[in-house]
């Protein structure tokens, strides 16, 4: 059995956590993601799981267009939902509601 400490276990979950919230932001599925990458979607779910390489945690934020420190960032404490006018927003993170904001006052003017 293997044993995993408590703060590599928290990695390995901020890991697949950011990867999957990536992904969402930038409207992929993962098997697509494993397709840039050049592996097989299991091998994606598995190294989401547990124990990635680095080789494979840098496929992944290369494959995704950020940096492989980005991956790692603790997520945003910020979610909700903004109601702008006549339209209700839901955001996942700061870019999300930057990027709400930012459209809807170029859509307002």
């Amino acid at each position: 059995m293997l044993y995993l400490h408590p703060k590599q276990k928290n990695m390995e979950n901020l890991l697949s956590q950011n990867v999957r919230r990536i992904c969402k932001e930038q409207k992929i599925q993962l098997k697509e993601l494993a397709a840039k990458m050049g592996v097989d979607p299991a091998a994606l779910t598995r190294a989401l799981g547990g124990n990635a390489r680095l080789d494979t945690m840098q496929k992944m934020a290369t494959a995704l267009g950020v940096s492989l420190k980005s991956i790692f960032e603790p997520m945003d404490d910020v979610e909700g939902f903004i109601r702008i006018g006549e339209h209700v927003y839901q955001f996942n993170s700061r870019r999300e509601l930057e990027k709400i904001l930012v459209t809807s006052s170029s859509d307002t003017m």
